[in-house]
């Protein structure tokens, strides 16, 4: 029974330390993805460093890997690499000084909109009167006449 149960536990902690090194990865990944998406890529302007296809932005992509499996926060990481390619490459506005008029200015300018919104719907709306400007035909007293006698008919 000794070598059942010494069996049983080495593949218990086989099982245990696999699952461990299987969950590790999928925190990288995802603090990797986080940093891909918010940092512009320094050799492909337009792109995040995601989608670029750059064989030096591949090389920046591992060396973030390598980071983030070292210990490094995605934020300090971050920081490192506004500090080597400049704001330039920032993805995202700040979230202090001008940078915060950046997500303010649309927040403000959408809450107006819907407040505009909900005034202009609550407004009595006044009926559209086709008095003597407007370019409805005329009708001609023969056949409002015939009008009101078929009318008259059908009650």
């Amino acid at each position: 029974m000794g070598r059942h149960t010494f069996a049983l536990l080495a593949v218990l902690l086989l099982l245990s330390g696999s699952a461990a090194f299987a969950q590790a990865p999928p925190n990288v990944d995802a603090a990797a993805d986080q940093v891909f998406n918010r940092v512009m890529s320094p050799y492909c302007p337009g792109r995040v460093l995601a989608t670029c296809p750059s064989g030096a932005a591949e090389t920046l992509r591992q060396e973030v890997r390598r980071d983030l499996e070292a210990g490094k926060s995605p934020e300090a990481i971050e920081a490192g690499l506004y500090q080597r390619f400049g704001e330039s490459i920032r993805g995202l506005p700040r979230t202090d000084g001008l940078g915060l008029l950046a997500w303010a200015i649309p927040a403000v300018v959408f809450m107006l909109s819907g407040i505009w919104l909900v005034v202009w719907l609550r407004r009595p709306h006044e009926a559209v009167d086709a008095g003597e400007g407007s370019k409805a035909p005329a009708v001609s007293p023969a056949i409002l006449e015939r009008l009101e006698d078929e009318l008259a008919e059908l009650s």
